[in-house]
Formats: structure tokens, sequence, C-alpha cells
């Protein structure tokens, strides 16, 4: 009986000196990474395995240190190195078998701006936290004002911060939108003179709903001049027609 053994395949090892990029899950961040590889090709011939190997590390070892955040390098390189110890073949190559190792680190500048990322999340955070919870109650606001200045127990109105947790609650929800709609109005419509067009609509609709406070600001002439120039013109206009039909409903808030 003849025993025919087979030889088994040949390795390469090899250390890439050169680093490559990984990308973080951290904006604008990237890991440095240096691999140590060893792969059999399975029989298969390729003219530069090297660069064939390197492409194929940095494919999946992208697709795990995006999961990971910068500050966590170590974190990263050791998920790196579970997936990538054993052995797995190469796509594309039957019999093929690639394992590595790899050290991530990050450069100064990196962490610094790693860091920095960190930093203005958790003060964004922070921010959305005290809108929500804090300044949305006019007596929390002034609770956590106490606190800090207890002097002025004596003489802080909550007015001001009943007017303060108001603005903060109805700016975003109701004011910075229609204000976006006036800006893009005025943008967009140079040749109609948008400008001109977005200051009508805000008059007509305080003469309308909320006289009083042309009075107060002394906008009365503005008021007679644009108004009385647009006359039965305005009224023809789509905006002027839209209008024409729509009841504008005004809510007054008790200081």
């Amino acid at each position: 009986m003849i025993f025919r053994f087979r030889r088994p395949p040949a390795f390469t090892e090899i250390t890439f000196t050169e680093p490559r990029s990984l990308r973080s899950g951290t904006p604008g961040v990237c890991f440095t990474a240096v691999f140590s590889a060893q792969w059999s090709l399975g029989g298969e011939e390729h003219h530069t395995p090297e660069a064939l190997v390197i492409n194929e590390l940095v494919r999946l070892a992208g697709s795990i240190t995006e999961d990971w955040e910068a500050l966590d390098a170590r974190g990263a390189e050791d998920a790196l190195n579970a997936a990538l110890g054993r052995a797995a073949p190469i796509p594309d190559l039957p019999g093929s078998k690639l394992s590595a190792r790899v050290r991530l680190t990050l450069s100064a500048q990196a962490r610094c701006d790693a860091e920095q990322y960190r930093a203005d999340r958790n003060r964004v955070a922070r921010l959305r936290y005290l809108k929500s919870q804090l300044y949305s109650d006019p007596e929390m606001v002034l609770l956590d004002h106490l606190e800090r200045h207890p002097q002025d127990v004596t003489t802080v109105d909550i007015k001001d911060y009943q007017r303060l947790s108001r603005s903060l609650r109805v700016g975003g929800q109701w004011w910075y939108p229609l204000l976006d709609c006036l800006e893009t109005l005025t943008a967009e419509a140079p040749t109609r003179h948008g400008d001109l067009l977005a200051m009508k609509l805000l008059l007509r609709a305080f003469k309308d709903t909320i006289p009083e406070l042309i009075e107060k600001n002394d906008l009365q002439e503005l008021v007679d001049l644009l108004l009385k120039e647009s006359g039965t013109e305005w009224a023809a206009t789509p905006v002027g027609t839209a209008l024409a039909g729509t009841t504008v409903v005004t809510e007054r808030h008790e200081s």
C-alpha cells in the first residue's frame, strides 16, 4: 500500500510596517493601525499577495472599528484581534487562510479632536437636558438661579423667568421655523422684493390681530406707508388671497 502525504500549505508571515488609517465611530477621527498577518493562498497564484492581504484586512478591520469611539482604542483593538486572530478564508480564494493581529493607536491630533468632540457632545446633551427638564418650568429656573445666587432672594421677579421659559418653549416650536420661512422668502423672491413682501406679511398680521403692538413700537407710520401702497394690489396676490380666508389666533400670556 502506498501512502501519499499531502504537503501542508505554505504560510507567509509579514508585518506591514506602514500604518493604515481605520475609521472610528467618532466623526472625522481615525485610528492608526499596524497589521501583522499570516496567510496561505491555497495554491492560487497572485502577483501581489501582500496587496491582496492588506486590502482584505483593512476592509474587515474598518467594519469593526467604525462601531468604536476613537477614545476607546484599546477596546477596538481587542475586538479586532478577536475577529482577525482566527484563520478564515479570503473571499473568492477557496482553500486560502488568513489570520492577523493588529495594534491600534491614536495620533496626538486625533486624540485632541476626539476629546473635543466628546466634550462638545456632552455639552449639547447637557443643554438639551436643561432645556427639557429645567427651562421649561419657570419655578425650576428661578430655584436654580436662587441656589447659585441666594443674595437675590428678595429682589428676583418670577415674571422674568416665566417670560424666559415661555420664549424657550414656544420659540423652537413656532417662531424659529416661521423666521426660517421668512428668510427663505426674502432670499428666493428677489424679483418680487422678498424683504418687502415679508415685512408686509408681518405688519398685516400684527394690524389684524394685535394692533396695540404697532402703536407700542411706533410702527403706525410704516404700516400706513407699506400697506396703503399695496391696496387692492395686495389683495390680488396669492398671499393676500390666502390670508383673506385665514383667521389668525394669538395666545396671550399673563405675566
